[in-house]
C-alpha cells in the first residue's frame, strides 16, 4: 500500500524548504537539498521565484521602467558563495536583471539560483538580522498548513 500526502502538505514542504534554503545562504551554510515530492520540489520553486521577485520590489531604487539589476552590495556578497557553473551562470543572469533562459538547469538548480540570488538581494539590502528577521516572519506564514 502507498501512501500519498494531501497536497496541502506538499505546499507547506515546498513553500517552507524555500524559505529555510535562503535562510540557510544568508547565514553562510551551504544547506543539504531536502527530499521532497515531486509537487513539494515545484511549490519550492515557485516559492524560491516570488521570494526573488519580492526582494527586487524592495530595492528603493526598484522601477518597473528599467532593468532590476542588483544593488552592489549583493554582487559582493555572491562572491563568499561557492556553486557550481551551471547556477554561478544563472545567478549572474538575474543579477542583471537578464531573463536568460534557464531550461539547461535541473529543477534544484534553478532552486539555488533563485534561492541565491533572492539572498543576495535581501544582503544588499538590509544587515544580516533584519533580513533573517523578515524571512522568519515569511516562514511563519508559509509553514502553517
Amino acid at each position: 500500500m502507498t501512501t500519498h500526502r494531501p497536497a496541502d502538505a506538499d505546499h507547506v514542504a515546498g513553500e517552507t524548504a524555500a524559505v529555510d534554503l535562503v535562510l540557510a545562504y544568508l547565514a553562510g551554510a551551504v544547506p543539504a537539498a531536502p527530499a521532497l515530492s515531486p509537487l513539494a520540489a515545484d511549490y519550492m520553486e515557485q516559492q524560491a521565484s516570488g521570494l526573488l521577485s519580492g526582494a527586487v520590489m524592495l530595492d528603493p531604487g526598484f522601477s518597473p521602467h528599467r532593468r532590476a539589476v542588483m544593488p552592489p552590495a549583493g554582487l559582493v556578497w555572491l562572491e563568499s558563495v561557492s556553486m557550481t557553473e551551471p547556477v554561478a551562470t544563472a545567478v549572474r543572469a538575474l543579477a542583471g536583471d537578464g531573463g536568460g533562459r534557464f531550461s539547461f538547469l535541473s529543477q534544484e538548480e534553478r532552486v539555488m539560483a533563485l534561492a541565491l540570488s533572492a539572498a543576495a538581494r535581501l544582503a544588499a539590502l538590509y544587515e544580516p538580522a533584519e533580513g533573517v528577521r523578515r524571512l522568519h516572519k515569511v516562514r511563519d506564514v508559509v509553514s502553517r498548513p
